[in-house]
């Protein structure tokens, strides 16, 4: 069933279910069975349901909305039981079924299927190498696969090198295009036999009517059979399977119920309801017991909407949990989230954080976790007991700190013994690091375990085994405890140079000793991580002469090289006193460092430094708030990113990103709040961590929304909100009315004005300054010189004199307004000269900007257009696909209305105006001559990438629509698609789009897959780039935008044949112009090699290259032979109206794929290996 997740309701456990599960101990089958059939009409998993939308490329995908589809008990048990008959034939009893993907409701489904055919559970980490999973299925022996949708690649690549003889599909969703075609490669690509099957097809056979009958197999009970291997990370060598017993299992499911204790040992929170959402992964021990515990009490657990946690206190909100298991991470996030409320309910109301932050707490409590917690536990890492406290107050409840590991399950809570599952413990010396039972105050050693709880060890690893149990059957656990009372334990350290840091990350510390010590400005390294932290810093002793600030520098480079996450880069540096030595006592005499020794020596200053950033951070933001006012904007944007991540704001640039700071997903939400806080407004997470987007784009993305929440004047009405409301999730056409957007006297206004001029003398052309913009001008310069006419042309400038200045900057006069210096040898003459000539006699320049009211002019510049101009061509736009439609409205659909007001004062002009296929996205049909407000009546929000780009396009297109039709403006709408690089003029290429990046790239690193799309055989597929030359697609707008002046037509600028030049082609011409390439048969070897080459670019060649924009081709494009939409109007227009310049629309070629490279020369942006 689907429902809003306020009404899943669910019943307490049920003491008599209870007391049979307890009697069915350790009969794990029949324990399971009694839950699911005692329980069997409750609801037991919840999700998020997910509605379809289209992106910008007309593919389907699906994203999350706050309803939830709850499957009861007995749908999990039959499910499961459909599952295991279908791989009864390939899983028998003792049997290995492995699982590979995130937490979801068909996850538990195939663990349950597991536990039906009596076979072995193997959970998969999804974050492992292909290899390693190879390593790992070569010893368990897996003979079938349950694994998600999004790792269908990983599944088929293992399937083609291990026993693996039937692989069933969960989350597969028909409807989304992705997962269409990653289930089409995995059948191309497993070994014949190997069945790959949705899961959902799976269920709906066993459903049908002629569905066979199929006996599962009679399971005799057995507490030492093998019921799961769990294995570890890897982070300190090779991962081994801890092997889990029916009994071991049979106590995840049941510990809390037979301890009477709440969830993971805490303190039992009373017989309610009990409610929880997985965000962990199944492969890890505590994501399993989450999971197993509240299905056991009769609960229902729910499950995270995405795997990167973007959506996590969404999450919280609709599931409104009754228990809650943190991560340190997690709760850093509540933290930040609650510190940024209380701050701005402080400066709201004019009392003090203290004086408000019990209500903002208590608001919290309700709005993000549904005010029900009854009992919170924090494990996986150690948490700072700050973090701990605030996440306390929020809950109203204590968040209790667990410790536990793969191999003893869990042991402490409160550092407290727990009795049971424990039975014994000792502490063991470690004299290497220091430690002794005969410390004072306190013994400390490493801590030994014998517990119910127990692995018998690791799987077919005897050695590994022996390795961590003692003789007498003691589990070393490789943490150093001290021993404060009886029974009661604090955490001191790691035996191993192994750090989990808060965030659940592990880091090998001595291995990153060993890479950043190739720095040449560093003598020496001490990498430091401690585990209540999400970062690690570092004791260097400098090279000689060099700074503090050139050893992070260094640090910096050589982790992008080495392709390190951010949370292995050191935020800081404490500078050694003096050198290590074997004096000192911080090298041995193998001259090996004692990290214990360096980190004892130097605690006070790293944890000084922890301090500063973490809490001197805090401080100063909250000074910040005092200068924002007098602070331009993008330096407020630049020092609260170095409060928010613990930098010296002078190590902080405007064009650094956010992730390269050494920011992730969780801390951008912090910086999003933060932002928030400072100037009243929202920036999404997207226009934080968006490969584009450097400090100065989020500067920028602030400033437009103060723009249009401050504005005070003529349209200060126009907002996001006057015309679409507060926060929709979708945009509705009937919102974008003439009376809403431009007022509600301007229908009557603009009917009074005079009809369009037949003669054009005077034409105003917006956004010239843009790669189509400059051609379009020079085109309709050359027009309106024929005609003795005028172009004027709008731009964003101190001065006219500054504004031909960057006119001329387009055309390689003095650089480019692309970011690219064109010396003499970029510069074509004969375009300079044309350009220069036809400017000086037909150009009028106007300084304003087209997203001001009255495009920025003053009122007699504006009266002297209205009167003059006689038509209107509008490219202008602000192009950006990281930022929402709520960013790109006031330049994009205000800058649309103000052009729109223009052309109806006087008398009517018509527009020309320059949309995108993207407005494709989200529709069935998109055709030429239908109605936009038909064909696509609204627009999801979603998170897509494009998305606030399209929908602002496609805004524009609907306002003129119901502009045309309240008033008779004609309009000529043209779609377009990829623009390319002018076939003649040197140096007249658009640098940052995709197509040049891409080619740039290939080029500079001579690295090519041997094919880009996705294949099902030896040969390469037929596709088909769709691209068009930029002095086609201006000659061919200008053309048909002048013919038709009396009504509404829309042109597809599209390039449609179905002639097979695809990316391999333009490759395969790329070499013919000499460059050499390799090709790599292998897309997963190609694209890291690539990425590798990539990012050890020197600058500027590696912001010009693909870089930013990478995950694009993470997986083979499948491929298509001609364009999305159709264009058989536009087709028709250019042979009737272009001919004899172009007979057609033109097909891609080699000689403009030679002339992308003569032009990437020329401006100095790759150096290429020729062939």
């Amino acid at each position: 069933m689907t429902t809003t997740a306020s009404r899943v309701t669910t019943a307490a456990p049920d003491p008599a279910v209870s007391e049979r599960l307890a009697a069915a101990a350790p009969d794990l089958h029949r324990m399971i069975e009694t839950v699911m059939t005692e329980y069997a009409d409750r609801p037991a998993a919840a999700e998020r349901v997910r509605r379809v939308v289209t992106d910008v490329s007309g593919r389907r995908r699906t994203e999350p909305v706050a309803d939830v589809v709850t499957l009861t008990y007995a749908d999990l048990w039959s499910r499961a039981g459909a599952v295991a008959r279908h791989l009864v034939d390939h899983v028998a009893p003792g049997g290995v079924l492995a699982t590979l993907g995130f937490a979801s409701s068909d996850y538990v489904v195939a663990e349950l299927a597991t536990v039906r055919l009596g076979a072995v559970a193997l959970p998969l980490q999804t974050g492992a190498s292909v290899d390693r999973l190879v390593d790992i299925a070569a010893e368990a022996g897996p003979t079938a696969l349950v694994v998600d949708s999004e790792h269908l690649r990983t599944a088929a690549a293992l399937a083609t090198r291990s026993d693996i003889a039937a692989v069933v599909v969960m989350n597969h969703d028909a409807r989304v295009a992705d997962d269409l075609d990653r289930l089409a490669e995995a059948r191309a690509a497993v070994p014949d036999g190997v069945e790959v099957v949705p899961l959902v097809d799976v269920l709906g056979r066993a459903a049908g009517e002629d569905a066979p009958t199929v006996d599962l197999p009679t399971l005799t009970p057995d507490p030492d059979r093998l019921a799961a291997l769990v294995y570890t990370s890897g982070s300190t060598g090779t991962p081994k399977g801890a092997m889990h017993t029916d009994a071991l299992v049979a106590r995840q499911w049941a510990a809390n119920l037979l301890d009477g204790t709440g969830p993971f040992g805490a303190p039992d929170a009373g017989p309610g309801p009990v409610v929880a959402l997985d965000y962990l992964p199944m492969s890890h021990l505590a994501g399993r017991a989450l999971v197993t515990s509240t299905l056991a009490a009769g609960g229902t657990v729910h499950f995270a909407a995405t795997s990167d946690l973007s959506t996590l206190l969404d999450d919280f909100a609709l599931a409104r949990p009754t228990t809650v298991l943190l991560v340190p991470r997690v709760c850093d996030l509540v933290r930040s989230e609650a510190d940024a409320a209380v701050d701005r309910r402080a400066r709201e109301t004019g009392r003090t954080a203290d004086e408000v932050r019990a209500q903002v707490h208590a608001d919290l409590r309700d709005r993000v976790f549904g005010g029900r917690v009854a009992s919170a536990v924090v494990g996986t890492a150690p948490a700072t007991p700050d973090a701990v406290a605030t996440v306390s107050d929020v809950l109203g409840v204590p968040v209790h700190d667990m410790y536990g590991s793969t191999e003893a399950g869990h042991v402490l809570v409160d550092g407290v013994l727990m009795r049971p599952p424990v039975l014994d413990y000792r502490l063991e010396d470690v004299p290497e690091l220091g430690y002794s039972t005969a410390d004072r105050p306190h013994p400390r050693g490493e801590l030994l375990l014998r517990t119910a709880s127990l692995t018998p060890g690791y799987y077919r690893r005897a050695d590994a085994t022996a390795g961590v149990m003692t003789d007498d059957g003691f589990y070393r656990t490789g943490d150093v405890f001290a021993e404060i009372g009886p029974d009661r334990l604090q955490y001191v350290d790691r035996r191993k140079n192994v750090v989990k840091l808060a965030q659940g990350e592990f880091v090998a510390l001595s291995h990153l000793d060993a890479v950043y010590a190739a720095s040449d400005a560093v003598d020496q390294i001490h990498v430091h991580g401690d585990g209540t932290r999400s970062y690690v810093l570092a004791v260097v002793v400098p090279a000689a002469g060099r700074t503090p600030r050139d050893v992070i520098t260094s640090l910096q480079e050589i982790a992008r090289r080495e392709g390190l996450a951010s949370y292995e880069v050191p935020r800081d540096v404490v500078v050694a006193d003096e050198p290590f030595t074997t004096a000192n006592g911080l090298l041995s005499g193998a001259n090996k460092q004692l990290r214990p020794a360096i980190s004892a020596r130097y605690a006070d200053a790293l944890e000084a430094r922890y301090r500063e950033i973490d809490g001197g951070g805090r401080d100063r933001l909250q000074a910040l708030r005092s200068d924002v006012a007098t602070t331009p904007t993008v330096d407020v944007v630049r020092r609260a990113a170095a409060g928010q991540l613990g930098l010296a704001e002078e190590d902080v640039s405007a064009t650094d990103r956010f992730t390269d700071l050494g920011g992730d997903s969780l801390s951008a939400v912090s910086f999003g709040a933060i932002l928030r806080d400072l100037f009243d407004v929202e920036v999404p997470v997207t226009a934080v961590v968006s490969p584009t987007a450097d400090l100065a784009a989020v500067a920028e993305s602030v400033d437009r929304a103060r723009a249009t929440a401050e504005s005070g004047d003529t349209a200060s009405t126009l907002t996001f909100e006057s015309v679409h409301g507060t926060d929709p999730d979708e945009v509705l056409a009937d919102d974008l009315t003439p009376e809403r957007v431009l007022g509600s006297d301007f229908s009557a206004a603009a009917r009074r004005a005079e009809g369009p001029r037949q003669d054009v003398r005077t034409v105003l052309v917006t956004g010239a300054t843009g790669y189509l913009g400059r051609f379009l001008l020079l085109d309709w310069l050359d027009r309106m010189d024929a005609v003795d006419g005028r172009v004027v042309t709008l731009v964003r400038a101190r001065s006219v004199e500054d504004a031909r200045r960057r006119l001329d900057a387009t055309f390689g006069a003095t650089g480019d307004a692309r970011g690219v210096e064109a010396g003499d040898h970029a510069v074509d003459p004969e375009l300079m000269d044309r350009w220069t000539s036809l400017a000086d006699r037909r150009l009028d320049i106007e300084v304003g900007d087209v997203a001001r009211p009255r495009l920025g002019l003053s009122d007699e510049r504006w009266d002297r257009l209205a009167h003059d101009v006689d038509h209107i061509v509008h490219p202008a736009a602000m192009v950006n696909h990281a930022l929402p439609y709520r960013e790109m409205f006031s330049p994009n659909v205000g800058g649309t209305a103000e052009v729109i007001r223009l052309a109806t004062t006087h008398h009517l002009k018509p527009v020309d105006y320059l949309s995108t296929v993207a407005v494709a996205a989200g529709v069935a049909s998109l055709t030429e001559d239908g109605d936009v407000r038909l064909e696509s009546p609204r627009r999801s929000l979603g998170g897509e990438y494009a998305n606030g780009y399209a929908t602002s396009k496609w805004a524009g297109e609907v306002l003129l629509r119901n502009t045309f039709d309240a008033v008779g403006l004609p309009v000529t709408v043209f779609r377009s698609n990829m623009i390319l690089a002018h076939p003649r003029w040197r140096g007249q290429v658009n640098v940052p789009d995709v197509f040049t990046r891409t080619l740039a790239s290939v080029a500079a690193c001579s690295l090519a897959p041997r094919t880009f799309y996705a294949a099902s055989g030896a040969e390469r597929p037929r596709a088909h780039y769709d691209g068009l030359p930029v002095d086609f697609t201006a000659a061919a707008i200008a053309e048909l935008g002048s013919r038709d002046r009396r009504d509404f037509r829309t042109y597809h600028v599209v390039n449609p044949h179905h002639d097979g030049i695809s990316w391999d082609v333009v490759i395969d011409w790329l070499e013919d112009a000499g460059v050499s390439v390799e090709r790599i048969d292998d897309h997963d070897e190609w694209y890291r090699r690539f990425h590798d080459a990539l990012s050890a670019l020197p600058e500027p060649m590696r912001s010009h290259s693909v870089l930013p924009l990478i995950h694009a081709y993470r997986e083979p494009t499948p491929p298509l032979d001609g364009s999305p939409i159709p264009a058989e109007r536009f087709r028709a227009a250019v042979r009737e109206s272009l001919a004899p310049r172009w007979s057609d629309i033109p097909h891609l070629g080699p000689d403009l794929v030679a002339k992308y490279v003569r032009d990437l020369e020329a401006l100095d942006i790759v150096a290429l290996q020729r062939a």
